[in-house]
């Protein structure tokens, strides 16, 4: 039994966070009639009805991790722990997972019925997440109301629906950047160096303007000049709507937006001009020699390719300080990055980057406490991100946090266990020192400005149609990395793969498709 004891979220964000990311007020956030719990009559009423003295009960949080196994990682646990027991008598505990296993640990850790609280449904995959029953409503017993009033200050509504599914709020989006600078290009700057590449006139520390015309041209030198260096790692399937423009709504490419601002007609993606015309290109630069002939079995990612020396560029999505970041995952190579496509908000942005809570949680309000904290508490993410101040990170004059004297990558006890991007929220931590210290207000900016989908804020419940679902993916997987690493003459694959779809029942699910998104717009006025 749950003991009571008042609670206030007491670590508020900075006036200027609250002002950029739509604070003032909190919201409250209306759940559905058939499970709505009436409001409190006053203050003193609400108060009496939150439970807070948590009385040690404990809850697991699976953090997603890029390398797990800095050796400070337990301290830095500890320290978080005892700030949620110091402030709300939670015990918190954590167990990770590096990305390449973070979704088979945390699924086998769902269906074994083994504790697990909190998790990235962003990396579990939204949709499975919802499909399987494994989130838990944020609305039931007017949960987020009474625990998460600093997420509903911090996160904009519009990205908040986009993980609300029939009614129910099953996640909550990431803030961090939730637009993505279409079909950018990260390259090892001593390449281009190499061929006297001409940079005056442009801000080498933010994405350069460039057409795919141009890049062709640029590899065709590259490959002249450095033969033996594979030039570009375009990444696998999985990527492809970082490079196209188009809204794969319901979180999947069987049925997309292919004018997404514009447009709310469901198309099929296969037989578009946009993939083929991709498709061309890639095969293309395969048979030129730009890409690698084993890049379809290719085990190490570009930028470790990068760091060996056997690749010179692979694609990523575009943001501020995205040449930077590249720089420092890459041992600080100087890098330089080129933007091909526009900055863009899909339909599923919301819910691809996201974090529930159990549905199986034998403790929601605790849970809620701490997903709370893990959005809004400076203490929190700072612990999380860089460590102890003092002995992991200390701050500059400016404000940038940097490693204390003597400390470096290298000897650091704590540091790069996860990237910003791969916490619930990045408005909260200092700026690492190298970085504008203005980064955050920056992604913010990025974010507001971007072109939106005129579908945000829509998710689809692919139940009905989950045996197409199965077979679609199937016969996509079959050909899907041999067309976009150029391996399969798309004049001929894309005819095959393309009956296959249809004969997997694309139709079908198309339609599905259609009618949900219908339904949606009506529902909430979009014509």
């Amino acid at each position: 039994m749950k003991r009571a004891l008042a609670f206030l979220m007491s670590l508020m964000l900075t006036a200027s966070l609250l002002t950029g990311c739509g604070g003032g007020e909190t919201p409250q956030i209306d759940t559905p009639e058939d499970e709505a719990v009436a409001a409190p009559a006053s203050e003193e009423a609400a108060a009496e009805d939150i439970i807070t003295d948590f009385g040690g009960e404990t809850v697991v949080v699976g953090l997603y991790c890029g390398d797990d196994s800095v050796p400070g990682k337990d301290r830095i646990f500890k320290k978080i722990n005892e700030y949620y027991m110091e402030n709300y008598n939670i015990d918190v505990q954590f167990v990770t997972a590096n990305m390449g296993d973070y979704a088979q640990s945390i699924n086998m850790m769902l269906s074994s019925g083994e504790q697990m609280d909190i998790f990235s449904s962003g990396v579990m995959g939204f949709s499975n997440t919802v499909s399987n029953e494994s989130a838990y409503d944020l609305y039931q017993d007017d949960l987020i109301n009474k625990y998460g009033k600093d997420i509903l200050e911090l996160v904009d509504p519009a990205f908040l629906k986009g993980c609300v599914v029939n009614g129910s709020l099953y996640a909550i989006p990431c803030m961090r950047d939730l637009a993505s600078g279409m079909w950018c290009i990260a390259f090892d700057k001593k390449y281009l160096d190499g061929i006297g590449y001409d940079f005056s006139g442009v801000n080498t520390s933010e994405c350069i303007p460039a057409t795919e015309e141009e890049m062709t041209e640029l590899f065709a030198q590259l490959h002249e000049a450095y033969p033996d260096v594979n030039v570009i790692y375009p990444w696998n399937h999985g990527y492809l709507n970082q490079k196209l423009l188009y809204d794969p709504i319901g979180g999947d490419n069987f049925g997309v937006l292919l004018d997404p601002a514009n447009s709310l007609e469901v198309s099929n993606l296969f037989t578009s001009d946009l993939f083929r015309e991709y498709c061309e290109l890639m095969y293309k630069w395969q048979q030129a020699g730009y890409i690698s002939k084993d890049a379809v079995t290719e085990t190490q990612n570009g930028g470790a390719q990068i760091i060996a020396g056997t690749l010179m560029c692979d694609a990523t999505a575009g943001k501020p300080g995205i040449v930077r970041q590249k720089e420092v995952e890459r041992g600080n190579l100087e890098s330089i990055v080129f933007q091909l496509g526009e900055n863009f908000v899909n339909s599923s942005q919301a819910s691809a980057a996201s974090w529930s809570i159990n549905s199986n949680t034998e403790a929601p309000e605790a849970a809620m406490v701490v997903l709370n904290d893990l959005y809004t508490s400076p203490v929190v993410t700072n612990l999380l991100l860089w460590g102890e101040e003092g002995k992991d990170y200390v701050l500059t004059e400016d404000g940038h946090a940097t490693f204390p004297e003597g400390v470096n990558k290298d000897n650091a006890d704590y540091y790069n266990m996860l990237p910003a991007w791969m916490l619930p929220c990045e408005y909260t931590t200092y700026v690492w020192e190298g970085d504008d210290i203005d980064l955050w207000e920056k992604t913010k900016e990025f974010n507001n400005n971007a072109m939106k989908s005129k579908a945000l804020g829509f998710s689809f419940d692919s139940s009905e149609v989950s045996a197409e679902y199965t077979a679609l993916t199937n016969v996509w997987t079959e050909y899907a990395d041999g067309l976009v690493f150029g391996m399969i003459d798309p004049a001929v694959g894309i005819p095959e793969l393309n009956k296959r779809l249809e004969d997997a029942g694309i139709e079908t699910y198309i339609a599905a498709k259609t009618e949900a998104l219908n339904a949606w717009a009506a529902e909430n006025g979009i014509e």
